[in-house]
């Protein structure tokens, strides 16, 4: 048995911090310095511990010393990935204009990792369709900007993924989604469907008539594809195009103003063109051809010997001669033809 002098007991000093206390105790007969809690490099990388000993003897005088225990990092700390968008009300999705020009600016990204060394060294990178890149502003902050020309009509999203992976052994990682949306911009003119209209009405319409209809489209967005229809001014025969033929303006539908008389006219050619509501509006032209088809709505007339009252006198030494006859229809039209009816006589002379 140790004799009563020799015993000692080990303790805290009291200068000791409460945060010492809730993490390390103290065995005071072996002095053993033990953890109460598990400890973290991020909070605390080191802890100064005064202890004090003193044995039991009469008049003893208690010794101190100064323990420093130092706390040793391992990867235990994902890297922490945040990515401005600059997208007020949604932070997952980023807007660019299909106008923007290379190396436009798309997001912020920023990298940290709590660990220290190696293990809170990150590399970060960025995976998508080849029409962004990443590039790096400061030691942890990149830039992501456009790396190609964009096309809406083509593709209006892409879905980029930003990866950061640190440098410990094993290498933690933190992957961050997010959308880039491409916003409209009036870049396309309305196109018809045709590159030239060719219409066909016969003669002897109603005015109002249907004709066609002209079909134009526009694969922008909102009123940068909104198209109305006009005819471009023009003459006909000394009269303005308007008073011949219509377009209605949303749908592109033709009507017929008058009623036409292929004897007069039989070909009218007049120019439409497709508008959009852009901001500086866009526009194409197409070429309309209306042919006026012929029916037979005219007489022949005899052109000689010459008529009164529908009939003519020859003279008999004239009787065997040669008669005219016209008709005003052209092209596919019936043609005239004329028949000499032989004349009876009411009394015969010797």
């Amino acid at each position: 048995m140790r004799a009563p002098m020799e015993r000692s007991s080990t303790r805290f000093g009291a200068h000791v911090s409460p945060k010492v206390l809730e993490t390390f105790r103290i065995d005071p007969d072996d002095g053993r310095l033990t953890l109460l809690r598990r400890v973290d490099f991020e909070m605390a990388d080191s802890y100064d511990i005064d202890v004090q000993a003193q044995d039991m003897g009469p008049n003893s005088m208690p010794a101190h010393c100064k323990v420093t225990v130092k706390v040793l990092d391992v990867n235990d700390n994902k890297p922490d990935v945040a990515v401005s968008l600059m997208a007020p009300g949604d932070e997952d999705v980023a807007f660019v204009t299909e106008a923007a020009a290379l190396d436009t600016f798309v997001a912020l990204v920023r990298v940290d990792d709590a660990d220290s060394g190696l293990n809170g060294e990150v590399v970060c990178r960025l995976l998508g369709q080849g029409h962004f890149r990443l590039q790096k502003t400061h030691e942890k902050n990149y830039m992501i900007l456009t790396n190609a020309s964009l096309d809406r009509e083509k593709r209006s999203e892409y879905s980029l993924t930003v990866i950061a992976e640190d440098r410990g052994t094993p290498s933690l990682s933190t992957v961050k989604h997010f959308t880039v949306q491409v916003q409209d911009e009036n870049d396309n003119a309305p196109s018809f469907d045709k590159s030239r209209y060719e219409v066909f009405k016969a003669e002897n319409n109603s005015p109002g008539a249907y004709l066609a209809t002209l079909q134009a489209s526009d694969p922008d967005l909102g009123a940068n594809g909104q198209v109305s229809y006009s005819i471009l001014e023009s003459l006909v025969q000394g009269s303005s195009i308007s008073t011949y033929v219509t377009v209605d303006p949303s749908t592109g539908a033709l009507y017929a103003l008058r009623t036409f008389d292929r004897e007069e006219l039989s070909q009218i050619y007049f120019l439409v063109q497709a508008k959009d509501s852009g901001n500086p509006p866009l526009s194409s032209n197409v070429s309309v051809i209306l042919n006026v088809l012929d029916e037979n709505d005219n007489r022949p007339v005899i052109l000689a010997p010459p008529l009164w009252n529908h009939s003519a006198e020859v003279p008999v030494s004239r009787a065997c001669r040669r008669w005219r006859a016209g008709d005003r229809h052209q092209g596919d039209g019936p043609g005239c033809w004329c028949q000499r009816r032989p004349f009876v006589p009411h009394h015969c002379g010797q």
